[in-house]
């Protein structure tokens, strides 16, 4: 009897597998750093399993077939049921077959005989088989990953450019995600904002005909805090390529937050659960409700634990939803707490509205069922567009008025931004790339307020540009201003092939 027979290794296998299929499926979108904690975990709970099975039946292999069985019902449910979709299989039909099928391996395995042997070598092999797929994938991914790093320049102290001069006052980027311009959001949604002149009425330049360089979010906000275009992963990656992460990697040590740093400012980041802008390992404290990552939380929702929520009762509202109204709202307490904060600070808020699912009436009360595809169904996306807007708008002028509300020499420099136009049918994707789509996309909030500065903010302003006039007008950095552009590219499998769409985009400058 060989070793495969003899030692039970496929729930740890398979709970491995559990968590690198979806980390394979996703690694476009996800880096090595989000892998080892929830492997960690998913190995740790996959053993205290085995544990407690082997000393169930007082037998290490009869144990690990009914361990096995409960890591596929949790591990696996949620993408067994993904399959099944709206079928006739409803979800309680689906958890009485997953406790019939725990019935029948743990029958199985009481009264299994000379089998036994047999079945625990072919489930580790079956275990090995499935991880020795996920690896196919994930080694050639990573080794062009660590191969294109080996080749970037290295991050040193060095900072994008000199200051000559240094402001004492606070400055805050408050990215709010999908707030088009006045103009995308009424051709979007037929509706009408007014958080233009109530902005104006409190010093703030606003610019009509802002535009995103770029129409995603990852994107837009890597030009924004890096000062420039994106060309150079063109010219590193090819133009054919799915993978974001070189992108995304330029949020984590970006050229704004280690300028300020350098010049003696405090960096708080203030995260949302998108993965990409949930942290920063050069922001001196960062700030985020929960502890669950983006790929965290799509590996639970993978698992029988919200199926088993929902029959409980244990939930009123969907995970994501609750998740995504609270974090909002932790933002904005920061944001209020953050005013007060003693010495020089930059503040970096992602703060994901107006983007769906749409939580919020006007009022801040909670709005059920209104994931962006259910609003688009019920032809009823737009009211809560405008509703969730109202609530956005009311609370971005609070904290507007908490941080000036102190002297005029204390006063902060703020800008107030989106990262993109509003999607057009729930895909980022979904562009016909007609005038009149770039147009909802690239248009883009834009509003600065700039103490002791007399500037002209150009009428076609881009976030490329944003921190280049901050440091140069407010530092004295030699940062002249990038051309004003916005770039598309044809599908996700040519994301860097870049392609100027800038006299496309019917952007009235009001």
């Amino acid at each position: 009897m060989g070793p495969l027979a003899r030692l039970p290794l496929h729930p740890l296998l398979l709970a491995a597998y559990a968590v690198l299929f979806v980390y394979a499926a996703n690694i476009s979108e996800v880096l090595p750093a989000d892998l080892w904690w929830p492997l960690t975990v998913a190995l740790g709970v996959a053993g205290v399993v085995l544990v407690a099975c082997a000393l169930l039946y007082r037998d290490l292999r009869r144990g690990a077939l009914l361990a096995t069985a409960v890591v596929l019902a949790v591990g696996f449910f949620g993408h067994v049921g993904a399959q099944l979709g709206d079928t006739f299989v409803s979800e309680p039909l689906q958890l009485a077959a997953w406790a019939g099928l725990l019935v029948a391996v743990g029958v199985y395995a009481w009264r299994a005989g000379s089998s036994l042997s047999g079945v625990t070598a072919a489930l580790n092999v079956f275990g090995l088989a499935l991880l020795a797929i996920t690896l196919v994938t994930i080694i050639p991914a990573e080794t062009s990953r660590a191969a294109r790093a080996s080749q970037g320049e290295p991050v040193g102290d060095d900072v994008i450019a000199e200051a000559t001069r240094w402001p004492d006052r606070d400055i805050y980027l408050l990215v709010f995600d999908r707030y088009g311009s006045d103009w995308s959001i009424e051709e979007r949604y037929g509706i009408g904002n007014d958080i233009y002149p109530q902005l104006r009425e409190r010093g703030f330049t606003v610019v009509p005909g802002a535009r995103a360089n770029y129409r995603a979010t990852d994107f837009s906000l890597a030009s924004i805090l890096n000062l420039d275009t994106l060309d150079d992963l063109t010219e590193s990656i090819g133009r054919v390529s799915d993978d974001r992460t070189p992108a995304r990697a330029k949020l984590a040590e970006h050229e704004a937050g280690r300028f300020l740093r350098a010049n003696g400012y405090r960096y708080y980041h203030l995260g949302a659960w998108y993965g990409p802008t949930r942290s920063s390992p050069i922001a001196d404290e960062v700030r985020v409700w929960g502890s669950t990552t983006e790929f965290e939380q799509v590996l639970r929702d993978a698992t029988i634990l919200p199926a088993l929520e929902r029959l409980a009762g244990w939930v009123e509202d969907d995970d994501f939803r609750y998740r995504h109204r609270e974090e909002a709202l932790f933002t904005f307490r920061q944001l209020h707490r953050l005013a007060d904060e003693p010495g020089r600070k930059f503040v970096f808020a992602h703060i994901l509205l107006p983007h769906p699912p749409y939580g919020f009436d006007a009022d801040g009360g909670v709005v059920r069922k209104a994931t962006e595809k259910e609003a688009i169904a019920d032809g009823r996306e737009s009211e809560l567009f405008a509703e969730q807007l109202a609530f956005t708008n009311a609370r971005m002028l609070e904290v507007v008025e908490a941080l000036l509300d102190r002297p005029p020499d204390e006063q902060p420099i703020i800008v107030i931004t989106g990262d993109e136009g509003p999607f057009i049918c729930g895909d980022i994707d979904c562009v016909d790339r007609t005038p009149e789509t770039y147009g909802i996309r690239f248009g883009a909030l834009r509003a600065y307020y700039l103490p002791d500065l007399d500037y002209q903010v150009p009428p076609d302003d881009s976030g490329v540009n944003i921190f280049r006039m901050l440091f140069r007008e407010y530092f004295g950095a030699d940062l002249p201003d990038l051309p004003n552009r916005s770039y598309d590219w044809p599908d996700n499998d040519h994301l860097y092939d870049f392609r100027d769409i800038t006299e496309e985009l019917p952007l009235p400058l009001e």
